[in-house]
């Protein structure tokens, strides 16, 4: 699981996370609608996430979108709850957290998908910072 909040869909009960994007224009998924690979990719999700979630007692959301933007109904929902919380706290319209979220969201798309792609700006140093590399036997 990805990330847990308490009280998103009910009071003092944790709501339980995990993120999944899915490049819908891969050659495997040319035979399907891009909501309907979103749909099983919510689904397998519940499916591995179950057990976990009644041991933990709380509620499980699958946060599942493509790489373009498109979001799974289940995650539409929580965006949509989030940004009510929101605009309720900051005293803001909700129109206006809705294309906040949407615009951070875009973003860290953005982003992940880039380090997908080129990799990490951090070069790894061999030795950890250790002279002679004795601590890692």
């Amino acid at each position: 699981l990805d990330l847990g909040i308490r009280g998103v869909w009910q009071p003092q009960v944790e709501a339980l996370f995990d993120i999944k994007v899915i490049d819908t224009d891969a050659p495997s998924h040319r035979t399907r609608s891009p909501e309907a690979i979103l749909e099983s990719g919510a689904k397998e999700k519940k499916r591995v996430y179950e057990q976990a979630v009644v041991e933990r007692r709380g509620n499980f959301t699958p946060i599942v979108l493509s790489v373009d933007g498109l979001l799974h109904r289940e995650a539409e929902h929580f965006l949509k709850r989030i940004a009510a919380n929101l605009a309720h706290k900051w005293e803001k319209p909700y129109s206006q957290m809705c294309g906040y979220i949407r615009a951070r969201l875009t973003y860290a798309i953005i982003r992940a998908t880039s380090l997908c792609l080129r990799g990490s700006r951090v070069k790894w140093r061999s030795g950890l910072g250790m002279d002679d590399g004795a601590p890692l036997y």
